[in-house]
C-alpha cells in the first residue's frame, strides 16, 4: 500500500511513486492510463476544494485501486468539455480509462476510488 498527502508530496510526486508502485507490483495495470486518472483526480481537488489531498494506492484480490479523499463533500459532476482544453474534460477521462469508478461522500468530504484488473505478474 502506498499513501500520500498534498502536504508532503506534489501532484507529480504522486504519478511518480504510483507509477514505481505498479512497476513493482502489478507491472500488468496500464501505467499511463493510472497516471493519468490520478491526475485528473488530484486536479480537481485542487481545483474544486481547499486544495488539500490525500491519495492511497493498494493491490488487493488482483485490483489495483486507487482512492483520493477530498474536502468537498460534492460529488463531482460530468461536465461538458471545453474546446480549448481549460475544463470539463476531467470525469470523461476517467470514465475511459478506470475499469470502476465510485464516489463515497463522508463527514470530512469525499473518496474518489478507482480500480483496474492486476493481470499478469502481480508480485
Amino acid at each position: 500500500m502506498l499513501t500520500l498527502r498534498s502536504d508532503g508530496a506534489s501532484l507529480a510526486d504522486a504519478r511518480d511513486l504510483v507509477g514505481a508502485f505498479l512497476a513493482e507490483h502489478c507491472p500488468g495495470v496500464d501505467a499511463a492510463a493510472v497516471k493519468t486518472v490520478i491526475s485528473e483526480l488530484i486536479t480537481n481537488a485542487i481545483r474544486h476544494t481547499s486544495g488539500s489531498w490525500s491519495l492511497t494506492a493498494a493491490l488487493a484480490d488482483g485490483v489495483f485501486s486507487v482512492d483520493v479523499h477530498d474536502s468537498s463533500s460534492s460529488p463531482p459532476v460530468p461536465r461538458p468539455g471545453v474546446p480549448d482544453g481549460t475544463g470539463g474534460w476531467g470525469m470523461h477521462i476517467i470514465s475511459r480509462l478506470a475499469r470502476q469508478m465510485e464516489v463515497t461522500l463522508t463527514a470530512q468530504g469525499k473518496i474518489v476510488t478507482v480500480q483496474w484488473p492486476a493481470t499478469g505478474d502481480i508480485r
